[in-house]
C-alpha cells in the first residue's frame, strides 16, 4: 500500500450536514479514504450511512460542506458529476438489466459506437476482455446477466463501475443476499481492486465482514462520527457499543445469555409428512405456542421452500398440516392468513412491503378490513392505530405519513413485523428476518419476537445466522437437502456444535 505520507486521498468530505425540517440527519461529518484503502461504514439504524452514501453519489445535495475527489472540489448534487469523476456505487439490491448479457451490461448507457449510431460490438468485446484480464475477474461475457449467481452479478456491477475508471467504490450491504463461499469470492475481488489502488466505502452490518475484509472504520451514531480507527485497534465488542450505546448492547448481550425455553401451550402448528415433488419431502414440525423454532442449514437447504408452502404461496404434493388440533388445507396466502398465520419472507422490498405507500398503509396491510367503512376507509382511525404501533415498535422516525422506501433496513422491517403482530397471528413465520439489518435494529427486533412469544404466539423462523439462531430459538432444527434432520433445544448447542451438525448434515 502506498505510504499514507505521500498519497493523495482519492475521495474527502469535509463538514458534510443534512437537515430535513427540524430533523437534523447528518450533523458535521468527516470521511477520508486513500487509494487502496477498505474504509468501513458503520453505525445503527437512523446513524445516517445512508444519507452519507446519498451525498458521496450525487442523489442529494447536503444542506452544508464540500466534497474533493483527487483533490479537485465537486459539485454536489449531481450524480452524473461524481460518476464523471470516478465514483460509484453497488447496493445490495441488483441495478442490472437481467435480460441482456453480461456485456451489454456493462457498457448499459455508454456503448461505443461506429458511423450511424451503431454499436462497435467488437470494440465492446475487446475493451470488456481488457477489463476482465486486468482486475483478475473470470466471466461469460455472452450470458443473461440475470442468470448468473447472486456473487457473479454483484462482480458484473463492479465490472460495470471500473468500466467507467472508478477511483471509489460505494458498496452498500453488497453481501446481503450472498452464501458464505459467495462472500470469501467477494472478498477475493475486494482484495485485488484494493491492489490497484481503488478505494472502497464498504457499509456492512455484518461485523465478522468488516473485520475480515476492512483495513478502517468510521462509526456514525445519530448521524455524528463518534469513532475512526484502524480495524485492528478496535474489539468487535468495543464497535458494538460504539453503534448502539454501552446500554442496550449490555442488553443484547443479557438477553442473549438468557436464553431459555418458555413454551407455554399445547402445539399450535402440527406437520407431518410435508412434501414436494424435487424440493422438500417427509417434513415434520410441531410447533407450540409460547416458542420460537429456528431452522437453520446451508444455503439451497429449501427452508425458504418450507415456509412458503405452509404459507400457501407454493403446493404441497403430500402431508398435512393441523392447527390447534384442526386439520387445515392451506391452499392460497390469504387461506393462510384467515387462519391466523403470517409470514415475513425473505426479500422485504419485492413480497413484504409496498415501498411506494406509507408507514401506516404498510401497517395496515393485513387488517385493512377492520378499517372499511362502506366503500371508504377510516383514515383517522388508521392513522391512530399506526402511531400506536410505531411507538411500540420504536419505528424512525416516528411518522405514519412517511414513505416506507425512504426508511432504513432495519426500520423497513420493523414495519414488516407489525404488519402482522397488528392481527395478533397465532403463528408467525419469518424468513432470514434480520438480513440487511444492523446490530442495533436486530437486538430490537429480537426482543419485539420474544415479547411476541412470551404472549403466546408460536413463530418459526428460519435463518443462516448461527448467532441469531442461538440467540433467540427455544428450539433449533437443522434442514438440508429439503429434510429437516434434527431438532434439540438451544440450551443444548454452542457455535461450534450447531456448525459441526449443519455440517455433517450436508
Amino acid at each position: 500500500m502506498i505510504p499514507a505520507a505521500i498519497r493523495e486521498p482519492v475521495i474527502v468530505g469535509r463538514g458534510l450536514t443534512q437537515v430535513y425540517g427540524a430533523a437534523t440527519v447528518l450533523d458535521d461529518v468527516d470521511i477520508r479514504i486513500d487509494p487502496g484503502e477498505v474504509r468501513a461504514l458503520i453505525g445503527s439504524n437512523g446513524a445516517g450511512k445512508s444519507t452519507l452514501v446519498k451525498i458521496l453519489t450525487g442523489a442529494v445535495r447536503p444542506t452544508a460542506g464540500t466534497v474533493e475527489v483527487v483533490g479537485q472540489q465537486v459539485h454536489l448534487g449531481s450524480p452524473s458529476e461524481m460518476i464523471g469523476r470516478g465514483v460509484a456505487c453497488i447496493y445490495q439490491h441488483s441495478n442490472l438489466a437481467p435480460a441482456l448479457s453480461v456485456l451489454d451490461n456493462i457498457f448499459l448507457g455508454r456503448n461505443p459506437t461506429r458511423r450511424l449510431g451503431l454499436v462497435d460490438r467488437p470494440r465492446q468485446r475487446r475493451e470488456a476482455q481488457a477489463l476482465l484480464a486486468r482486475h483478475g475477474i473470470q466471466i461469460d461475457l455472452d450470458v443473461p446477466a440475470g442468470s448468473l449467481p447472486a456473487v457473479k452479478q454483484k462482480e458484473v456491477e463492479i465490472l460495470k463501475a471500473l468500466a467507467l475508471d472508478a477511483k471509489v467504490l460505494l458498496m452498500d450491504e453488497p453481501t446481503g443476499w450472498l452464501a458464505s463461499a459467495d462472500v470469501a469470492n467477494l472478498h477475493a475481488t475486494i482484495r485485488k481492486l484494493k491492489g490497484q489502488g481503488v478505494g472502497i466505502l464498504y457499509i456492512s452490518h455484518m461485523l465478522d465482514e468488516v473485520f475480515a475484509i476492512c483495513d478502517t472504520m468510521t462509526i456514525l451514531r445519530d448521524g455524528r462520527v463518534v469513532a475512526e480507527n484502524a480495524v485492528a485497534d478496535i474489539s468487535r465488542a468495543r464497535a458494538i457499543e460504539l453503534m448502539i450505546g454501552r446500554q442496550l448492547a449490555a442488553q443484547t448481550k443479557e438477553a442473549s445469555e438468557a436464553r431459555v425455553s418458555r413454551m407455554t401451550g399445547s402445539v399450535r402448528l402440527k406437520a407431518r409428512g410435508l412434501a414436494r415433488n424435487g424440493v422438500f419431502s417427509g417434513v415434520d414440525i410441531d410447533l407450540n405456542a409460547g416458542e420460537i423454532l429456528c431452522i437453520t442449514g446451508l444455503i439451497g437447504s429449501k427452508r425458504t421452500e418450507l415456509v412458503r408452502a405452509i404459507f400457501g404461496c407454493e403446493s404441497l404434493d403430500a402431508g398435512s398440516i393441523e392447527i390447534d388440533g384442526a386439520p387445515i388445507a392451506v391452499k392460497s396466502p390469504s387461506e393462510a392468513i384467515a387462519a391466523g398465520i403470517g409470514l415475513v419472507p425473505e426479500d422485504r422490498h419485492r413480497d413484504g412491503l409496498m415501498l411506494g405507500l406509507s408507514v401506516s398503509e404498510n401497517l395496515m396491510m393485513a387488517t385493512l378490513g377492520r378499517f372499511r367503512r362502506g366503500l371508504l376507509l377510516d383514515r383517522g382511525g388508521m392513522a391512530t392505530a399506526a402511531r400506536r404501533l410505531i411507538a411500540s415498535l420504536n419505528v424512525k422516525p416516528a411518522s405514519e405519513t412517511r414513505q416506507v422506501r425512504l426508511l432504513s433496513g432495519g426500520n423497513q422491517q420493523k414495519v414488516l413485523l407489525g404488519k402482522w403482530l397488528d392481527g395478533r397471528p397465532g403463528i408467525l413465520m419469518l424468513d432470514e428476518p434480520t438480513v440487511g439489518v444492523d446490530v442495533g435494529a436486530k437486538a430490537e427486533i429480537y426482543d419485539i419476537l420474544r415479547a411476541a412469544r412470551d404472549e403466546g404466539a408460536a413463530i418459526l423462523v428460519v435463518s443462516s445466522d448461527i448467532e441469531e439462531v442461538l440467540a433467540i430459538g427455544d428450539r433449533v432444527g437443522v434442514m438440508s437437502a429439503g429434510r429437516l434432520v434434527s431438532v434439540h433445544p438451544a440450551k443444548a448447542l454452542t457455535a461450534s456444535s450447531l456448525v459441526t451438525m449443519i455440517g455433517e448434515a450436508a
